[in-house]
């Protein structure tokens, strides 16, 4: 049954019995599961269908994240605790990211802007036509959720692509030592976003056409959600795929074309410099034989008191030349010396003008061109394919530009020096000497900003097998074609060892022949253990020889477990509590857990079977301790244990860690993410990384998956939305695909006409 209704109004002004045309109009179809399919003649109708139709589905998301964006959660939400929303407002007043936002705003072509403005009205339209009222219920008619402007879009655009917005509070919280007792120290927020990226090229694909599995990991509850979406101008554009809720556009997706999708880099996309402080004054750092003052930017914050009255708080964030100070644990703001941050996406502005050149694109040299034209790839590999086959991977994202005399320098103190030693090994970070100019960074002469690397010396391949990227560096796009080179180490590291879920994506696409769609899907959703296939075996013989009274049992249960993590794997669980009890880089180096260490010859291969001696039993035998302990059973179902909880429906999901477990499919319980929204988020019991009293909540992991393939007809694809496509529990689109999800029945993706008309549920427009 199709269901048409039209939603308008009218403004207009009337001469002579004319009426003037609406200056936004779109059509909106909803097809099953909610996804709609926005048509317009122009940028500025799409973005105003785009506006309406997410605020249907995501109104409490976006408002919160403008709030936030915008420095204003402490004058809604009041200081919050321990200050975090005064020292969130700070940060971002700090950041100037609305102001910065305006002026990028201002300098994009008309036909961008409309875009903005469109989205912008379609979301105030849904407000004007009693959103408020309809609203999911924790921010139903509340006093924050309220009319934005394209501004308020560009900014939350900037936060996401600033490195530097993960910092806000720490960058807030960071004063000279008389002032210290005024700011706490804060750590920035983890962003723990991960992804699976395939091309398949010719060679692999069964249909001879290319290729894609796009998979991101990401939040399942509050911001970064994806939200699914077909955009469509008749004669000029026609792309499906999803964007972040907030965002106009498409992200990952595909076109008639071409197909991409996005991993997280593993390059730097900031550096830190130490400042040495000039004695006595603490906000004045030497610089090549000088000395340079810092810049006080005073911000203030509108606070929320118990009455209800406002309270206007004053802070000072200070500004280095290379960027803003930034309080770090452990790094705190001495007499001494104190750390600064400067950002490769500080002035990339061209962001929404590349993912539209590549929506556009009519073949895979359209794509790359896109990329060269505006490099303005924040912090993701491209991983891409096209209809006649050919498959590309790019590490394209903002990286810093230095000196090889730097790099060498730079690492010969992550040796010597003890803070460069702990700053690269507690995360990765690179630590310069901010009193040296030496350190810099230089300008690229092909890059089309200053201090970054260019599109000519950023790492890419194109293959006509497949390439991919789990994460790790751009070194190991491909096993058999390493991208061995002269790159900056900024990009990532060579030749070093890859985890468990990289090594896992090069085996499976190595190992297969020429693959269907069908095949491809199944084996992104395999859910295979590669750490068990690597230890298994030897760890049920070694715990069957032993004969320990204690290890019966968990030998049987292990014996049994296929080495999968789907719901109703019996040993997927005990295996999880063995494994995780070993430190992360033991995951990927000879010691605790392997005996074979990791051979840059042989990397997907190695590090591989259990060290010898009696850890690993007695590991075995803390995880049946803690099992027992909590009235678990060895050999539990995963999906008992493993879920969704959607509005306090319990889905039982499949799905393994890709760390310490090594599965494609991830699910954590971990909040990578800055929201208001209600989530599930307990802590691991004592003895656990990954148990807590409530089970394995997934909290981030597989998010949007989509499996597509070119043929001669054109592209087919199936795909989930794992979470589903609308934030509101009311709403039947909550929980439809994530039930579809748990049970692996993929859904098709509707994106030719006559697909899209037999399936339509709503059909309507929205003018102003």
């Amino acid at each position: 049954m199709r269901i048409q209704r039209t939603v308008a109004v009218a403004v207009c002004m009337c001469f002579a019995g004319f009426a003037a045309s609406p200056k936004y109009e779109a059509r909106i179809r909803r097809t099953s599961f909610g996804i709609p399919h926005i048509e317009a003649k122009d940028l500025a109708g799409l973005g105003f269908g785009e506006g309406y139709a997410q605020a249907e589905d995501h109104l409490c998301t976006i408002a919160d994240q403008i709030v936030r964006v915008r420095g204003e959660r402490a004058k809604y939400f009041g200081a919050g605790n321990r200050d975090e929303h005064v020292l969130s407002d700070a940060g971002m007043r700090g950041l100037r990211i609305v102001e910065d936002a305006a002026k990028e705003l201002n300098a994009l072509d008309s036909e961008m802007r409309s875009w903005l403005d469109g989205f912008a009205s379609g979301y105030n339209y849904y407000l004007e036509t009693g959103g408020k009222a309809k609203a999911a219920a924790w921010c139903r008619n509340a006093d924050w959720v309220f009319p934005i402007s394209s501004v308020d879009l560009a900014a939350y655009s900037r936060m996401l692509a600033l490195t530097t917005h993960a910092y806000a509070t720490a960058i807030s919280a960071a004063a000279p030592p008389a002032l210290a007792k005024a700011a706490e120290i804060v750590a920035p927020l983890v962003e723990l976003n991960a992804s699976n990226g395939w091309a398949i090229g010719r060679d692999k694909s069964a249909s001879g056409g290319g290729m894609l599995v796009a998979n991101p990991h990401y939040p399942w509850v509050g911001s970064n959600r994806f939200w699914e979406k077909h955009l469509t101008i008749p004669g000029k554009l026609d792309i499906y795929g999803v964007g972040l809720v907030g965002m106009s556009g498409v992200a990952i997706g595909f076109n008639k074309n071409v197909g991409w999708t996005h991993t997280v880099w593993a390059g730097k996309r900031v550096t830190f410099y130490e400042l040495k402080l000039v004695p006595g004054k603490p906000t004045t750092y030497r610089y090549d034989g000088g000395t340079r003052d810092m810049t006080p930017r005073p911000v203030v914050v509108d606070v929320k008191q118990r009455d209800g009255s406002l309270k206007k708080v004053e802070r000072t964030v200070w500004f280095s030349h290379y960027g803003p100070v930034v309080a770090l644990p452990g790094v705190g703001w001495t007499a001494e010396h104190t750390l600064a941050i400067r950002d490769a996406n500080e002035n990339n502005s061209g962001r929404l003008q590349q993912y539209l050149a590549m929506a556009r694109a009519r073949n895979l040299d359209e794509l790359k061109k896109a990329h060269a034209d505006y490099q303005s790839m924040m912090w993701v590999n491209t991983i891409a394919t096209s209809y006649d086959g050919r498959a590309w991977y790019a590490d394209m994202a903002a990286t810093p530009n230095l000196s090889k005399a730097a790099i060498a320098d730079w690492r010969k103190r992550r040796d010597s020096d003890p803070l460069t030693k702990r700053m690269w090994e507690q995360g990765g970070n690179v630590l310069l000497d901010g009193s040296d100019s030496k350190f810099e960074w230089t300008n690229d002469a092909g890059s089309k900003r200053a201090g970054v690397v260019s599109y000519e010396h950023m790492p890419q391949i194109e293959r006509r097998d497949y390439v991919f990227n789990a994460n790790d560096s751009f070194w190991l796009a491909n096993s058999a074609a390493p991208l061995d080179g002269d790159y900056s180490p900024l990009h990532g590291e060579q030749r070093t060892p890859r985890s468990l879920r990289t090594r896992n994506n090069d085996w499976t696409l190595s190992k297969s022949g020429k693959l269907t769609l069908d095949q491809m899907a199944d084996a992104i959703m395999g859910n295979r253990a590669l750490a068990a296939e690597l230890v298994k075996d030897d760890l049920v013989s070694r715990c069957q020889a032993s004969a320990r009274p204690e290890l019966t049992e968990a030998c049987a249960v292990l014996a049994k477990w296929d080495g999968r993590y789907n719901v109703d794997s019996r040993g997927a669980v005990l295996f999880r509590e063995f494994v995780g009890r070993y430190p992360a880089e033991d995951t990927v180096r000879a010691g605790k857990l392997f005996s074979i260490d990791f051979d840059p010859a042989d990397p997907v291969k190695t590090p591989r079977q259990l060290a010898p001696g009696d850890l690993a039993l007695d590991n075995l035998a803390q995880a049946v301790k803690l099992l027992r302990s909590r009235g678990i059973a060895l050999d539990v179902p995963l999906g008992e244990l493993q879920y969704a909880d959607k509005a306090g429906k319990r889905i039982p999901v499949h799905g393994g860690d890709g760390q310490w477990e090594g599965v494609l499919n991830m699910q954590r319980n971990a909040r990578n993410t800055t929201t208001l929204e209600p989530m599930d988020n307990p802590p691991a019991v004592q003895g656990s990384r990954f148990l807590t009293d409530k089970g394995y909540p997934v909290g981030h992991g597989s998010s949007f998956v989509l499996a597509l393939e070119y043929t001669k007809a054109g592209p087919r694809a199936k795909a989930f939305l794992t979470y589903s496509e609308s934030g509101d529990p009311e709403s039947p689109h909550f929980t439809d695909q994530t039930l579809r999800f748990a049970n692996k029945e993929w859904r098709p993706v509707l994106f030719r006409e006559a697909e899209i008309k037999a399936d339509v549920k709503r059909d309507y427009r929205v003018s102003k």
